[in-house]
C-alpha cells in the first residue's frame, strides 16, 4: 500500500506543474521568489531560473503599487490578522509590456509548530478581462454623454417628444416640457393617462387608422391632426412617430415627436383666404412686377378685358390702356412702385375695341420694408360714370327725364347740404323737397354703424365722401327716415365736378325691400304649381277610367270569335288606344319633370337586354318599312351597371321610335360604347349611346328646336307624322337628370344621328343588391278553373270598368260582387269572407287607401288586396303599399295584368285556406 502523504505530495506536483495558473513560492521574509511553476513562468514571458531569487516587488508595475497598503496586508496575513490576500494589478514581463493579474497570496505554515515556513502566491492572467471592462467603461460613459446629450435636446426642444405605451388607450410613459408651451399640461399631468385624451375628438379615429396604417407599412411617416389645448381650443401638430419592438416582434412602446404647426395651419388659412378673395373677386384683381408685367390675373381681369390669362401674363399693362388715359396710368402706377397706395379712373380698351370706364385702386406689395409689386384692383364704372356724367349736364330737358326716374337722385353741395331731390327721392324718404332744401343730409337720411349705432355728426360715409370729395362705389346700406321707419337702399355716390373744382356730389339710390313681393310671387307660383299638379292628376284619373274601358273591352273583343274585318276593327281600337295612353304618359312625364319631381331609381341595369328588347319592339315596324335595323354594343361596356332602366330605356324608345318613323330605307343603327375619357374611373362610368338612321335629316337652322317642349320643326311633319312634340324634351331632360347630355348631327336630306351620354355608378356583385329576377307563375293550362272557389270583390266606381273586371274575372272562372266606395267595401267584409279585393284608389265617400286602412285593422293578410289606379308615380305606389295593399295595377288594365295577379297570389289565397281548414279539423 502507498503512502498517502507520498500520494498528496505527487497529486500536488502534478496540479502544481499543469495548473493553468500561475502559481509560485515566495520568502516571506525578504518576498524572494523561490520556486514558480511553467504557467507563471510562460505568463511572464521568463525561465524560472531567471526569477529565482528576484524580488516581488520588482515585477510589481510600479504605478500600481502602494507599499503602504502592501506592507499592511503582508503583516496582517503573517500575523495572522487575515488568512489571504487578494489584489488586482499589472505586472512587468521580460519583454517590458504590461499584463493585468489577478494575484492571491497566503502564508504556509508548520502544521507543528505554526510558524510561517514560505508565501505562496497564485496569479491569473485578467487581462482579456481588463480590455473588457475598459471598453464596456468606454461605451458606457459614451452611453451616459449620449443619454445627457438627448436628454438635454429632449428638455430643451420646441418638438414635443412623448413615449407612449402600446395599449389601447396609447398611455403616456415619458413627455417632454414642451407638453405645457404646446398643450398647457405639465408633464406629471399627463405621464400614466392616456394619450388620447388630448387629441381632438373629431380627430381621433384618423389618428387610430394613421397608426394602424403605419404599423403595416401603409401609411406615409408624419400625420397632421388636431390635439386639445388644456383650454380645449384645438392645435394643429404634424407627428412622426417611431415604433418600438421586442424580439418576438410584438410592439413594446411607440415613440412621437410632436411639432406645433397652427401658426403655419392659420397663415395656409390666410393664403387661402387670400387665393379665394383674389380668384373669386368680381372685380378684375391683378398682380404686377414694378416694371409693369402682369404676374397674376383672375378671371374678373380676363372677363374685364376679353382677354384671356395666357394673353395677360408676362405682357405689360399698358396694351390695355386707352392712349388717351396712358401717361395718367404710368403716372399713378409709379406713385404705388413708390410704396403710396393709388386710386384713379383710366379707359381700357376691350379685345374687342371698345373702350371701358373704369376705376383703379394700386396697391403696393411690400415685402421686408421693399415694393416687390403692385396689386390692381379694377372695377367697370362705364355705366354708373355714363348716368352719373348725364346728371352732371343736367338741363331743363333732362331734367324731366330725372324727375321720371324710379331711382331716388339728390345733390347735395360740399357741406352736405341737400340742393334738389327727385320726385322718387322725395317720396322714399317721405319729404318735401322744397321745405328740406338747404337742410343738411343727416337731418332727412339716417346711416347706422353696423352695430345699429348712428354715426356722430358729419361723420356718416356719405357726408365724409362729399366734403372729401371722393365717389362711393355702388354699395348697400339701410336708411331710415325722421318718422323712425327704414329700408335697404342700393346707392352709390358721385362727385359733381366744375372746371376740375368740386362743387357737390349726386347721390344715387332705389329701394331693394321687395322681400315680400319675391315670397308673395313664389307662393303664388307654388300656388299654380299644385294646382297643376292637382289638375294633371285628375285629369289622368278621369282619362284613364274610359280609356280603361275601351282598351279592356277591345281586348275581350279580340279574344270572341271575330271575322278578319273585325279582328282589325279591334286592332284599330287597341293601337289607338295605346297612342292615346303614350301621349298621356309623355305630358305627366313632361310635368314631374318640370316640378322637379321625377326620382331615379337606383337597380342593376342589363344593358344588352335591355337593347335587345328595344330592338324586338320595332324590329316588326322596321320590318315592314325595309329598314334594316342593328345593333352593336362595345365589349367594354359592362354587362350589368346600376341606374334607372325604366328612364334609360324611355331614351332609348323614342329615338328609335323618331328613326323608324322619319326613316322610309336604308337601315338605323344603334351602337353603345364606353367614353374614352371615363374609362379609369373605379366608381362611375361614362356611356355613350348613337342612335343612326338614313331618314329625311334635320336643317341645321332648325336643330335647335329639337329639344323644345311641344316643338314641331314643320306643320308638314306634324301633319304627315304627327307627335306631340314631348318625345325629345323629355329625352333631353331625362338625360341631364341622369348626369349626360345629348346631341344631334344632321343634315337635310343626310339622315339623322343622335347621340347622349349617360353617367352610370358601376355595378358590384359584392354590393349585396341582387337583379329583380322575373318570378312568375307559369300560365295554367286552363285558365277557365284558376279562381273556383275564391271569393272576390270588385270596389269600383265607374260601371264601366267595374263590368270590365267582371268580365275578365270571369274567363278565370272567378264569380265577384261589386261595390262602388271604399265605406260599402268595409261594409261587404263585415258580412262575408272574400279572398280577393280589387280596390280602386279614387272612389266617393272613402277613398280605397282609407279602406285598406280599415279592413287591415281587423284582416291582416286575407284578403289579398289590389289596387287599381290611374295614378301611375312611383309614389302613388308606395303609398298603396304602405297602407296594407298587397299588389298595384294602373289603368287601362288588360287581361295580362289580371292574369299576373292571379298567377301571384291565387296559390297563396289556397295555401292559407288550406291552413285554416287543417286548423280547424285539429280543432
Amino acid at each position: 500500500m502507498s503512502n498517502p502523504i507520498t500520494q498528496n505530495r505527487l497529486l500536488f506536483e502534478q496540479l502544481y506543474t499543469h495548473a493553468p495558473i500561475g502559481i509560485a513560492v515566495a520568502s516571506h521574509v525578504n518576498g524572494r521568489w523561490l520556486q514558480l511553476n511553467p504557467a507563471f513562468c510562460e505568463m511572464l514571458g521568463y525561465r524560472e531560473d531567471e526569477l529565482i531569487d528576484k524580488s516581488i516587488i520588482h515585477m510589481i508595475y510600479e504605478a500600481d503599487l502602494d507599499m503602504d497598503s502592501f506592507r499592511s496586508e503582508f503583516y496582517d496575513m503573517t500575523n495572522g490578522v487575515t488568512m489571504m490576500y487578494e489584489t488586482e494589478f499589472r505586472l512587468k514581463r521580460k519583454n517590458n509590456t504590461l499584463l493585468w493579474a489577478c494575484v492571491r497570496a497566503c502564508i504556509v505554515k508548520d502544521e507543528m509548530t505554526d510558524e510561517p515556513i514560505y508565501l505562496l502566491v497564485q496569479a491569473a492572467d485578467i487581462s482579456k478581462q481588463k480590455e473588457a471592462e475598459e471598453r464596456l467603461i468606454i461605451q458606457r460613459q459614451k452611453l451616459e454623454e449620449s443619454s445627457q446629450i438627448s436628454r438635454m435636446l429632449t428638455e430643451s426642444s420646441l418638438d414635443m417628444i412623448a413615449i407612449h405605451d402600446a395599449d389601447v388607450e396609447r398611455t403616456f410613459k415619458y413627455i417632454s416640457p414642451a407638453c405645457e408651451i404646446m398643450l398647457g399640461y405639465q408633464p406629471e399631468e399627463l405621464v400614466g393617462h392616456s394619450g388620447l385624451s388630448v387629441i381632438y375628438p373629431e380627430d381621433i379615429p384618423l389618428v387610430k387608422a394613421y397608426v394602424t396604417g403605419q404599423i403595416q407599412g401603409l401609411a406615409p411617416d408624419r400625420i397632421s391632426y388636431r390635439l386639445r389645448h388644456k383650454d380645449g381650443s384645438p392645435v394643429w401638430v404634424d407627428t412622426l412617430t417611431q415604433y418600438v419592438y421586442d424580439e418576438q416582434g410584438n410592439l413594446q412602446e411607440m415613440i412621437a415627436v410632436t411639432r406645433d404647426m397652427t401658426a403655419r395651419k392659420q397663415e395656409e388659412l390666410r393664403q387661402q383666404e387670400y387665393q379665394s378673395l383674389f380668384d373669386y373677386n368680381p372685380l378684375g384683381v391683378a398682380s404686377l412686377a414694378p416694371d409693369g408685367k402682369l404676374l397674376k390675373a383672375n378671371s374678373g381681369q380676363e372677363q374685364l378685358t376679353g382677354h384671356t390669362k395666357e394673353e395677360l401674363l408676362g405682357g405689360s399693362f399698358e396694351h390695355l390702356i386707352d392712349p388717351v388715359d396712358l401717361e395718367k396710368t404710368r403716372y399713378y402706377f409709379e406713385e404705388s412702385v413708390k410704396g403710396k397706395a393709388q386710386s384713379y379712373e383710366i379707359g381700357l380698351i376691350h379685345k374687342d375695341g371698345q373702350r371701358i370706364e373704369t376705376n383703379v385702386i394700386n396697391v403696393p406689395i411690400i415685402l421686408e420694408g421693399q415694393v416687390v409689386g403692385v396689386f390692381g384692383i379694377t372695377s367697370d364704372i362705364t355705366e354708373s360714370k355714363r348716368y352719373v356724367e348725364e346728371i352732371e349736364n343736367l338741363s331743363y330737358e333732362r331734367a324731366l327725364i330725372l324727375n321720371a326716374m324710379s331711382e331716388g337722385v339728390i345733390g347735395l353741395d360740399r357741406d352736405g347740404h341737400i340742393i334738389f331731390a327727385n320726385p322718387a327721392a322725395t317720396e322714399m324718404m317721405d319729404f318735401c323737397p322744397s321745405a328740406k332744401n338747404g337742410m343738411p343730409f343727416e337731418e332727412i337720411i339716417l346711416q347706422m354703424q353696423s352695430e345699429g349705432i348712428p354715426y356722430p355728426t358729419n361723420e356718416t360715409p356719405i357726408v365724409k365722401a362729399v366734403r372729401e370729395g371722393r365717389s362711393l362705389p355702388r354699395s348697400e346700406s339701410v336708411f331710415w327716415r325722421q318718422d323712425g321707419s327704414s329700408f335697404l337702399a342700393e346707392f352709390q355716390l358721385k362727385p359733381i365736378m366744375d372746371q376740375g373744382k368740386t362743387r357737390g356730389a349726386v347721390l344715387v339710390f332705389r329701394d331693394m325691400t321687395s322681400v315680400n313681393e319675391i315670397i308673395r310671387a313664389k307662393e303664388v307660383a307654388e300656388h299654380a304649381d299644385k294646382a297643376k299638379s292637382e289638375f294633371l292628376a285628375i285629369m289622368s284619373h278621369e282619362l284613364r277610367t274610359p280609356l280603361n274601358g275601351i282598351m279592356g273591352m277591345a281586348h275581350l273583343l279580340k279574344e270572341t270569335e271575330l271575322d278578319e274585318e273585325q279582328h282589325g276593327f279591334a286592332e284599330i281600337i287597341i293601337d289607338s288606344g295605346e297612342s292615346l295612353l303614350h301621349i298621356l304618359n309623355e305630358i305627366l312625364d313632361f310635368s314631374k319633370i318640370e316640378a322637379g319631381k321625377m326620382d331615379l331609381a337606383r337597380e342593376a341595369v342589363d344593358l344588352r337586354e335591355m337593347t335587345a328588347g328595344v330592338m324586338e319592339l320595332f324590329a316588326l315596324r322596321a320590318s315592314e318599312k325595309n329598314i334594316e335595323l342593328y345593333c352593336e354594343i362595345s365589349d367594354q361596356v359592362p354587362e350589368r351597371m346600376r341606374g334607372d332602366e325604366t328612364r334609360i330605356r324611355q331614351v332609348l324608345i323614342n329615338l328609335v321610335g323618331n328613326a323608324v318613323k322619319f326613316t322610309d330605307k336604308g337601315n338605323i343603327q344603334i351602337h353603345m360604347n364606353v367614353h374614352p375619357a371615363e374609362c379609369e374611373n373605379e366608381e362611375r362610368l361614362t356611356l355613350a349611346f348613337t342612335v343612326k338612321d338614313t331618314g329625311i335629316g334635320i336643317p341645321l337652322e332648325k336643330q335647335h328646336q329639337l329639344f323644345q317642349s311641344f316643338s314641331q320643326l314643320d306643320p308638314s311633319i306634324n301633319r304627315k307624322y304627327g307627335g306631340t312634340g314631348l318625345g325629345l324634351a323629355i329625352s333631353r331632360k331625362l338625360v341631364e337628370l341622369m348626369g349626360g347630355a345629348i346631341g344631334v348631327q344632321s343634315d337635310a336630306g343626310e339622315g339623322a344621328e343622335f347621340y347622349f351620354t349617360l353617367s352610370l355608378e358601376r355595378w358590384n356583385d359584392e354590393s349585396g343588391d341582387l337583379i329583380e329576377e322575373s318570378n312568375e307563375v307559369s300560365e295554367l293550362t286552363d285558365q277557365s278553373h284558376q279562381a273556383a272557389g275564391i271569393k272576390i270583390l270588385v270596389a269600383e266606381d265607374q260601371q264601366l270598368n267595374s263590368h270590365l273586371m267582371e268580365e275578365m274575372l270571369r274567363k278565370h272562372g272567378g264569380v265577384c260582387d261589386i261595390v262602388e266606395n271604399g265605406e260599402e267595401a268595409v261594409k261587404a267584409l263585415e258580412r262575408e269572407h272574400y279572398d280577393l279585393i280589387f280596390m280602386d284608389i279614387k272612389m266617393p265617400i272613402m277613398d280605397g287607401i282609407e279602406a285598406t286602412c280599415k279592413i287591415r285593422q281587423t284582416h291582416p293578410e286575407i284578403p289579398v288586396i289590389a289596387a287599381i289606379t290611374a295614378f301611375v308615380g312611383a309614389t302613388d305606389r308606395e303609398a298603396c303599399l304602405k297602407c296594407g295593399m298587397q299588389d298595384f295595377i294602373s289603368k287601362p288594365f288588360s287581361s295580362q295584368e289580371i292574369r299576373r295577379v292571379m298567377n301571384t297570389w291565387v296559390p297563396f289565397i289556397r295555401a292559407h285556406q288550406k291552413n285554416v281548414k287543417s286548423n280547424f279539423e285539429v280543432t
